[in-house]
């Protein structure tokens, strides 16, 4: 399911819940405890299953506490004798937690998505030129390796400009889950012959405390051609990393791929 089926899903079980309760004369503190609670555990036992990052449970769990927050509140809420409604204090949480709701709702979709290429064009330069990746793949480090691993990166680059591969990757630019999608590398040396002796590897990362996702080698069609199937394991913005070890030489290339629904 998408984000926005688990989080409105989500938030509608807890106003069902909390409706179903208050007809069965549950006060509204109870009401409150449980429409959010039982929502909140469904999403946890989902995520097991389905391997759900942490930033996304953790806004499913803000927008489903703070449904039921927000409900309990106006259940409580007493009316005043001369019929002038809810407490101005109640409405400002209300409006507060609708804020939250929606400023969570628009970081963790564009993290996930990027933003609008029509909304790109306007703050970015050369947006509506080129492809821009604004999407947060997940894999830049913050501890005290992260030196270390953009050192790295930038030492692969220098061995692949040392050793003057060709390398042509087709079938990564409309990739869709739920579908077969079929890659192709095409490999030649520095003197433009075919590499039929390589081992070639793709695996999609977004978090490398997390470990790469379907991963997969591609086996020689013919003439430095390798071809597979890509099955990605969900939608938005991936890195899609090549691994092509031939003869003792290594190198890794990383690329923003995005991936839509089929």
């Amino acid at each position: 399911m998408s984000l926005i089926e688990t989080l409105s899903g989500g938030a509608v079980l807890v106003v069902i819940l909390h409706v179903a309760l208050g007809r069965m004369g549950v006060s509204a503190y109870w009401r409150g405890v449980v429409s959010g609670a039982l929502p909140s555990f469904v999403l946890l036992a989902y995520s097991v299953f389905h391997s759900m990052s942490l930033d996304k449970i953790s806004i499913h769990l803000a927008i489903y506490l703070a449904t039921a927050t927000v409900l309990s509140m106006i259940a409580s809420s007493k009316r005043k004798s001369d019929g002038s409604g809810i407490h101005w204090s109640i409405k400002t949480m209300i409006v507060f937690f609708l804020i939250l709701f929606i400023v969570d709702g628009t970081f963790v979709s564009v993290s996930t998505n990027g933003l609008p290429p029509a909304v790109a064009s306007i703050f970015l330069p050369n947006a509506a030129k080129k492809t821009v990746y604004t999407g947060f793949t997940g894999v830049t480090r913050h501890d005290d390796n992260a030196a270390s691993a953009e050192n790295s990166q930038l030492k692969e680059v220098a061995e692949l400009e040392k050793l003057g591969w060709r390398i042509e990757v087709d079938g990564i630019t409309h990739l869709q889950t739920g579908v077969d999608n079929h890659v192709r590398v095409h490999l030649l040396d520095s003197h433009g012959v075919p590499m039929d002796k390589a081992m070639i590897q793709m695996q999609f990362l977004r978090s490398e405390t997390q470990g790469p996702r379907a991963l997969i080698t591609l086996p020689l069609d013919h003439d430095g051609n390798y071809t597979g199937i890509l099955h990605v394991p969900d939608v938005g913005n991936w890195i899609l990393r090549t691994t092509i070890t031939h003869e003792g030489d290594r190198v890794k290339i990383d690329r923003d791929v995005r991936v839509n629904t089929n």
